[in-house]
């Protein structure tokens, strides 16, 4: 079994009851860390001993519960919880405090489970360095017939989820547009499925969504004079599109 996932959210039956409003904003202000992180463990396919394929840090303001696995093969490791702390970076760009409790969280989990530590204290010190940016190339693709090459970016933040498109023409190698198309609140279920694909039909560059129906529509034509003209498509909208008749 490979360690898979990290995850940092306050404890889930600490919270879940007493105040769930808390937790699930605490997660929606982490959700880029766990993508973030749990992307670069993947890459390391570090074997644990078989009975774990997560790391859960999990503050809490009650009792510090002992280091142990949880159900759905978890290692969860408690930590002290200062809200007061977290209240002052909420809404700012400022991350260092989830990074000092991922750091906190790992080097506890170390002497519960062999984890490859000095790996992940690496990755919060390059994650720190790098300004807390999860950004990545979702998709890119060059359309030889339009003289187009098209990428989609994500750019997902502690506040935010954004993706941005860039188009550039291939015969000058020039960027004609760039913007962003897709803005949601922070939070992986909210952004997830929006976008998938990037096709190009007569006179419009369409991304599509996970089940590759059409989501957003640019007008072609205007990218070539510097214009970025978009709709996304609401339910209706994309039925008529499909020609679909209910």
């Amino acid at each position: 079994m490979n360690l898979y996932y990290i995850h940092l959210g306050l404890d889930y039956y600490d919270y879940i009851e007493s105040n769930n409003e808390l937790r699930y904003e605490f997660q929606r202000h982490t959700n880029f860390i766990d993508d973030y992180f749990s992307k670069k463990i993947r890459k390391e396919k570090f074997k644990t001993d078989g009975t774990f394929k997560m790391i859960a840090v999990s503050p809490t303001e009650f009792e510090i519960k002992p280091n142990s696995l949880v159900p759905m093969d978890v290692l969860e490791v408690n930590l002290p919880f200062d809200r007061n702390r977290y209240e002052k970076i909420k809404g700012t760009e400022d991350c260092n405090y989830y990074l000092e409790l991922l750091e906190q969280g790992f080097k506890k989990a170390s002497e519960y489970k062999s984890i490859p530590l000095e790996y992940l204290l690496g990755i919060v010190e390059d994650f720190k360095q790098g300004g807390c940016k999860n950004e990545w190339l979702h998709k890119k693709k060059r359309f030889k017939e339009e003289d187009l090459e098209v990428n989609l970016i994500c750019e997902f933040t502690t506040n935010y989820f954004q993706l941005v498109i860039v188009i550039n023409q291939i015969s000058i190698k020039k960027e004609l547009v760039k913007g962003v198309v897709i803005r949601t609140e922070a939070g992986v279920s909210i952004h997830e499925g929006m976008y998938k694909d990037i096709l190009i039909l007569a006179d419009d560059i369409i991304i599509t969504d996970k089940t590759y129906s059409p989501r957003i529509v640019i007008d072609r034509k205007k990218t070539f004079v510097g214009i970025l003209n978009y709709k996304i498509l609401g339910d209706k909208e994309l039925r008529r599109m499909l020609s679909y008749k209910g």
